[in-house]
């Protein structure tokens, strides 16, 4: 293999089979990386910002012999983590943040151990660029069927239940870990590790999977937690092909109690409710206050779908749909989404409301 490997090489594999190895901190890694990437860090956290503060105060020079004196006694350790790694596939590619010094004494020295290892041209950077390119540039060669719904119509669950190559699901819920509601966090473990970045980048990992190009997706708001969907993108999605997800009030109220799982997150609930207490009239306030504390989940859930989600969001689908499906259980929901999703493939209808 190569010295040196070009990101299209990535891209044309799908970054997938490829035993792929990030080396800068564990920081920088969380924030964001390669699809399918492992870290193993050169400098960890603590020892990058030494580093990093020898460069600023002191110089290149003496910020390099720093680095020798770190990396010299965890060396043997950091090659037999690499070595791991690089078994189990036939291409193994290493990369930092711009593709400069972390990785090409990573692949040096990992070369000088007899293991067959490439750095990456222009490292994580030039991987950013490429997400940017085609969130800004290729989301326009797909098409979109665009899910409504009121809240807890199990929209992402049917989705999610279906997802495949057949029937391709962009998951923003999931990316942004969050539901989308002023509750939306509750029960996301992976809800503070969220940044724009590795959104972007899920997002872009779930286009470059798929060879479908027409997506499933749900309506959402600009904003999903802490992250923004890319205007592109939130273009398409708006502009999409819709369709209404309506089941009766008993199923909404039945799987949001499900979802939220209240009895395990009452504090959490409670504090949500407290953030949305100026747009409900305060007799309704107290009484939400006393189903939840005395485990009434189910009443709880009731007022509040009807009485603060209905009103707030029906505007917000009103008119976009080209389709209503109903259903009473998930499995019908599937059932029916698959089927309008395969009556456009085959027949090429509602094209009207594709841009």
């Amino acid at each position: 293999m190569k010295d040196m490997v070009d990101l299209r090489f990535l891209i044309e594999k799908r970054y997938e089979n490829i035993g792929i190895i990030d080396v800068r901190s564990e920081n920088e890694f969380m924030d964001d990386h390669l699809p399918n990437a492992v870290n193993i860090p050169l400098l960890n956290n603590e020892e990058r910002a030494i580093v990093g503060t020898i460069y600023k105060q002191i110089g290149p020079k003496e910020a390099r012999l720093k680095g020798v004196s770190i990396v010299s006694p965890k060396l043997e350790d950091f090659i037999n983590k690499i070595k791991g790694v690089a078994d189990l596939y036939k291409d193994c590619i290493i990369y930092c943040w711009r593709g400069g010094l972390r990785s090409e004494a990573s692949v040096t020295f990992a070369r000088l151990a007899g293991i067959t290892v490439s750095r990456l041209s222009g490292g994580y950077k030039t991987y950013r660029n490429e997400v940017i390119r085609f969130i800004n540039e290729d989301i326009y060669k797909y098409r979109f069927i665009t899910v409504y719904g009121p809240t807890g119509s199990a929209k992402t669950k049917i989705l999610e239940l279906i997802d495949s190559e057949q029937y391709p699901f962009l998951n923003i819920e999931k990316y942004a870990s969050h539901k989308g509601s002023s509750f939306g966090h509750i029960e996301e473990k992976n809800y503070p590790f969220v940044t724009q970045k590795n959104f972007e980048s899920k997002i872009y990992y779930k286009f470059i999977s798929h060879i479908n190009r027409l997506i499933l997706t749900e309506g959402e708001s600009k904003r999903i937690g802490k992250v923004v969907i890319p205007p592109t993108l939130f273009d398409r999605m708006i502009n999409g092909i819709g369709v209404l997800f309506n089941p009766p009030l008993e199923f909404r109220i039945d799987f949001t109690v499900k979802n939220y799982n209240p009895s395990d997150n009452i504090p959490e609930i409670r504090k949500s409710l407290e953030n949305i207490k100026r747009y409900i009239h305060s007799d309704t306030y107290n009484e939400l206050l006393k189903l939840l504390d005395n485990g009434y989940f189910a009443k709880f859930t009731e007022i509040l779908l009807v009485k603060y989600y209905d009103p707030l969001y029906k505007n917000s689908y009103k008119g976009k749909a080209s389709i209503e499906i109903r259903f009473n259980s998930i499995e019908e929901g599937a059932k029916k989404i698959k089927e309008f999703y395969d009556e456009i493939v085959t027949n090429n209808r509602y094209t009207d409301n594709i841009c």
